[in-house]
């Protein structure tokens, strides 16, 4: 009788014990289902983060950029003025100077990833802002005419739109 009590025992703390590990397996592989999940929600968030950083800093970047386009534009705008003046020796130091502004403007720029936009035969909305069109006997319909602001990319993306006059 002893043994048989011994035996009900055993096969009831067996049954009991089965049945506890079944539970803890169950739960473990259901909190290793949720870190899971919780790790790929991670990953998905810090990837789009990085990703809007990259956007910000870009944007930041072609803001600032934009704003030194127009010093250049000034630059460029002084040495193309045609005035009457006699060169002194101590105007053209200052002359020279100036142009090595511009020369140190434009490096910068070209480090940054800025280019000028070099395709000025054709119009390209994309990246030309046509401000009139004009009758023209030596240009065909849709050629550029006149530049009369430059326009650069920046890592191949339009910063600023190159403002021309184009051909009826």
């Amino acid at each position: 009788m002893e043994e048989t009590v011994s035996k009900e025992r055993t096969e009831n703390t067996s049954e009991v014990g089965t049945q506890a590990l079944e539970l803890c397996q169950a739960q473990l592989q259901e909190w290793r289902e949720k870190y899971l999940r919780v790790q790929a929600d991670f990953d998905n968030f810090t990837r789009r983060v990085e990703k809007e950083r990259t956007s910000w800093m870009r944007v930041v970047q072609a803001t600032m950029l934009k704003d030194i386009l127009a010093i250049v534009d000034d630059v460029e705008r002084a040495f193309t003025t045609n005035t009457a003046i006699e060169l002194t020796p101590e105007l053209q130091r200052w002359l020279t100077g100036f142009e090595l502004i511009g020369k140190s403007l434009q490096k910068f720029l070209l480090a940054q990833g800025v280019e000028e936009i070099s395709q000025m035969n054709t119009f390209d909305p994309y990246l030309h802002e046509a401000l009139m069109q004009v009758a023209s006997v030596d240009h065909t319909s849709g050629s550029i005419v006149e530049v009369f602001q430059k326009g650069y990319l920046f890592k191949n993306e339009v910063l600023r739109p190159a403002k021309v006059s184009v051909a009826q």
